[in-house]
């Protein structure tokens, strides 16, 4: 039976890391067994991932055609939830503010793929992202998202 990995954990990370660059690839990568890469990934062991090797997994990652730093995303995603006031407001209408800037910004997107050369479209469409991923993380934070456990 596999094992859940919890969302925003690094141990979930490290899971999906492995499953582009392969287990085998990540222990060659930091220089450890592939044991010692999959006790990472088990948030009952006490062997937890070092920078460094978050680091090298993030750029092996890339290399092999990701779009983003996996570990590098996570850490600030979690260090933003974290400076969020998880009791300021009700988790409903977190999700309305989260759904109303969501929506919002797909539209900007839309407006902004229909306009390629519209500097202003798609600076309306950054703001939108932004408000929504704003939202987003608000949610994330009265969720206890970011936490160990």
């Amino acid at each position: 039976m596999t094992k859940r990995r919890e969302p925003l954990t690094y141990q979930r990370t490290l899971e999906i890391v492995a499953a582009i660059i392969g287990w085998d690839n990540a222990a060659a990568l930091c220089g450890v067994s592939q044991r010692s890469v999959r006790n990472w990934s088990d948030h009952d062991c006490q062997q937890e991932i070092r920078m460094i090797d978050a680091e090298r997994l993030d750029r092996a990652f890339i290399e092999a055609g990701g779009d983003h730093a996996p570990f590098h995303r996570l850490m600030e995603l979690r260090l933003e939830i974290a400076s969020r006031d998880p009791r300021a407001g009700a988790l409903i209408d977190k999700a309305g503010s989260a759904a109303k800037e969501a929506g919002e910004a797909v539209a900007a997107l839309l407006t902004a793929s229909a306009r390629p050369d519209d500097a202003n479209a798609r600076r309306a469409a950054l703001h939108e992202v932004h408000e929504a991923i704003d939202a987003l993380t608000d949610s994330a934070a009265m969720l206890g998202g970011g936490t160990d456990g």
